[in-house]
Parts: structure tokens; C-alpha cells; sequence
């Protein structure tokens, strides 16, 4: 089943939500009231949310409103969609955080026939499965010309941001830090080559005596 995401202020809903997306293939779940947007994050990972929908209204439950939580993941996952659902779809369009096609009148999940909206959740769980094996395929190539030596500084960076994304979803495994971070390398080798010259000087010492 897809598994998607839905912060919210209230969960008197949830039980009803949850089984009606149930017999389109979704599985709904909800983070515990409060958390942070660190949090948040942490918890999408955790459970391997795949598209989220957040609620505009989450005050006095967070501490944050929900325009301000999607614009906080879409620079920590840029790639997870983030639907606001929301009674109030002006208000959340007029603070231009959120792009109007991402913006769903909370009425979408009352209707009786909801079968259109679970069509558009699966297709963006879909989308990001898909830009996550673009991220993988793109990360290989990285790590590949790392290991060759024929890596710029630029895609040491994007080495390293992807290494952490796709470890984070189990994408892949761990890697020694050596592959990911140069000056880690960099300190390696100066270590070694110090060590080499305390060597050889000790060794000309002894031959000296």
C-alpha cells in the first residue's frame, strides 16, 4: 500500500479517513501532536512517507501553521510532495508558500465518491518513487567517478547530499566516510605522509648511530 502522511490539528476524523483511503490502496497515517518541523521530518523518514498532507490551520496542536511545515520539507526533501488541505484554500494560496495545484479544499475527503483524489495521492507517491531512483542512479555515477579520483568539489557536495537522502529512506548502505567527505581523506593523507617522514627519519637515525 502507499503510505502517505496527514498532519492535522485535530484526529477526531482519523479513523473515518483512514479507512475510507484504505479501500483505494493508501495507507494513512498521522505524526503525534506537537512535534516539531524538525520532527516532522524525521518521522517522514521513519516511516517512509512518500507524499504528505498537511492541514493549514495546526494552531494551537503545533506550533506552526501548515504553509510555513511544507515550505520547511521542501528544502529538507525537496521531492516529497506536500499537499495542504485545507477549509481555507485563499488564505493558504495568499501566502504564496505553497503553488495553487497543491492546495486541496478539505471537503475532497468528505465527498462521497473520493475515488479521483486517491488516483491523484498514488500518482504523487508514484512520481516521488520515481525521483528517488533518478536520485540513486544519479548518486552511482558520483560515487563511481569518486572512486576514480575524477570527482569535482561540486559533486563532492552533491555526492554527500545524496548519500544522506537516500540513506535516510534505505536506499542504500552505510559507506566508510572516507568516500563522502574529502578533507576527512585530505587529513588521511597528510596523517600518512607525516607518519612516513617520522619513519624515515627514524630509520636514517638508526642507520647514523
Amino acid at each position: 500500500m502507499c503510505i502517505i502522511g496527514f498532519v492535522d490539528n485535530s484526529f477526531d476524523l482519523f479513523p473515518d479517513y483512514k479507512k475510507r483511503l484504505s479501500r483505494h490502496g493508501i495507507d494513512l497515517i498521522f505524526p503525534e501532536v506537537g512535534k516539531s518541523k524538525e520532527e516532522i521530518v524525521d518521522w517522514i523518514l521513519q516511516n517512509d512517507v512518500r507524499c504528505l498532507m498537511v492541514d493549514h490551520n495546526l494552531r494551537p496542536s503545533f506550533d506552526y501553521v501548515g504553509t510555513d511545515l511544507v515550505a520547511y520539507i521542501n528544502s529538507a526533501l525537496p521531492d516529497l510532495p506536500c499537499m495542504i488541505l485545507t477549509a481555507y484554500k485563499q488564505e493558504s494560496s495568499n501566502e504564496n508558500l505553497v503553488i495553487k495545484n497543491m492546495i486541496e479544499g478539505r471537503e475532497v475527503l468528505d465527498a462521497s465518491d473520493i475515488t479521483d483524489f486517491c488516483d491523484k495521492l498514488k500518482q504523487a507517491v508514484n512520481v516521488f518513487s520515481k525521483r528517488l531512483d533518478l536520485r540513486e542512479a544519479e548518486y552511482r555515477d558520483l560515487l563511481e567517478a569518486k572512486k576514480n579520483n575524477a570527482i569535482t568539489a561540486q559533486q563532492e557536495e552533491r555526492l554527500s547530499y545524496l548519500y544522506g537522502l537516500l540513506r535516510a529512506y534505505g536506499e542504500v548502505d552505510e559507506l566508510p566516510v572516507e568516500l563522502l567527505n574529502p578533507k576527512v581523506e585530505e587529513k588521511m593523507d597528510s596523517l600518512i605522509g607525516e607518519l612516513n617522514q617520522l619513519l624515515n627519519a627514524l630509520g636514517a637515525k638508526k642507520d647514523g648511530v
